[in-house]
This record gives C-alpha cells, sequence and structure tokens, in this order.
C-alpha cells in the first residue's frame, strides 16, 4: 500500500491496533479477523466507544469464508463496510479501498 501513495500503519495485534488508534485517526481500517490477542468483536466495540473514530470503515481481511463471518456475528457492525478473501491480489484490496473512501 505504501507503494501506492496511501499511508499505512501496521499493528501485530488487536492491542497494538487499538493503541496506534489513540495516535492516528485512519481513514480506513483493515483488520484480519483472526489477529492474535483480542477478538474481532473486543476491537470492534474498542472502536464503537471511541467518538473520534466515529467515521471510521472497518474492511475484514480473512481466510475463512464469508458466509462463517456472518454466522459468526462478524458481519453485523455498521462500521464493516467490506470483506476480502485471503489469498487476495494488491489490486483486490486497492480497488476494495477506493470503493470504501
Amino acid at each position: 500500500l505504501d507503494a501506492n501513495e496511501y499511508k499505512t500503519i501496521k499493528a501485530k495485534d488487536g492491542q497494538e491496533c487499538l493503541e496506534e488508534l489513540k495516535e492516528e485517526i485512519p481513514d480506513v481500517i483493515l483488520l484480519d479477523i483472526m489477529m492474535p490477542g483480542l477478538t474481532t468483536q473486543e476491537i470492534l466495540d474498542r472502536i464503537d466507544q471511541d467518538s473520534r473514530l466515529s467515521d471510521v470503515k472497518v474492511i475484514f481481511m480473512t481466510a475463512i469464508h464469508l458466509l462463517e463471518a456472518e454466522e459468526r456475528g462478524l458481519l453485523a457492525s455498521q462500521r464493516v463496510v467490506d470483506f476480502i478473501e485471503k489469498p487476495f491480489t494488491i489490486r483486490r484490496m486497492l480497488d476494495v479501498i477506493e470503493k470504501n473512501t
């Protein structure tokens, strides 16, 4: 993404993601459903509790199938605007980001 003129902030787990969000408000969050540490729902709940992040959109990246994500209730948040199944190409990721920002 850096090579395509997007500024990126990386986090190795859910807690680091939340720490980074205290420092900077992104246009969009690319969130892997299977991150270590906090669950995806815990991360979404904490983002929802921060009024500074009220306009931030979330795009899920995952190796699980869309139907399984729906069954887990992971797509219920109004904040989640799209879903990218792994493996994906950089072009696919850029298309999804551009569509949602």
